[in-house]
């Protein structure tokens, strides 16, 4: 997979290719010059794609079930999974001692590089281009979509999973980490279980998601 193939799959092609290397070149391979700008603003105009296309396909919802509606396709799980699908793992640039990183941290340095993308794509072809690739890649997820469930977070549904079995809500401990990310843990059953995430929020949330995946704390 090479960055023309790249530019095949999403079906768009960069006038500024030094933009879409930059996309993919992290921190640790190139400190001067590196993905985290275009990270930064790809969140911010993929959370706006999205929710620009909910407002406008669900005009009968209310602000709270769209908030979570769109809270569902940005997770960051889900931007590890539409990474993976145009295979920006075998695009991303890295030091040669982040090789063998833990899956979380790979996880999460693809959903980075997928933001990065949009950001770059967006400082190359405006709004409408970045929105039609957007779209594409979404165009499972939006088919599919359906408002009728509450779309409730992995922590709320932890919650109410640990109360349904008469154990005590969950306790996160949560701690911000040197390279501007925080990691959360949480002890349950005698098991220990952690996960990372850019905010607070986004780790606490990932680590309820990772609980409820393994489903062994029943």
């Amino acid at each position: 997979m090479n960055l023309k193939d790249l530019e095949l799959t999403i079906s768009y092609s960069f006038t500024d290719q030094e933009l879409l290397e930059t996309a993919f070149q992290h921190k640790s391979f190139n400190k001067n010059t590196n993905n985290e700008r275009l990270e930064f603003l790809g969140d911010s105009i993929l959370n706006s794609v999205i929710a620009e296309y909910l407002f406008i396909n669900f005009p009968n919802y209310q602000e709270g079930v769209l908030t979570r509606a769109r809270a569902l396709l940005v997770k960051g799980s889900s931007l590890t999974k539409k990474a993976n699908e145009i295979k920006l793992d075998e695009i991303i640039k890295l030091s040669k001692g982040m090789i063998n990183l833990s899956d979380d941290r790979k996880f999460s340095l693809l959903e980075g590089a997928f933001e990065a993308l949009i950001g770059a794509i967006f400082i190359d072809g405006g709004w409408d281009d970045v929105k039609k690739v957007i779209y594409q890649i979404y165009q499972n997820d939006f088919n599919n979509l359906s408002l009728d469930n509450d779309f409730k977070d992995p922590k709320s549904l932890l919650q109410e999973a640990m109360q349904a079995k008469g154990i005590t809500p969950p306790d996160y401990h949560t701690e911000e980490l040197k390279d501007q990310r925080f990691k959360s843990s949480l002890e349950l059953k005698g098991n220990l279980y952690s996960a990372t995430g850019k905010s607070k929020k986004s780790a606490e949330t990932k680590l309820a998601e990772n609980i409820l995946n393994k489903g062994d704390f029943i």
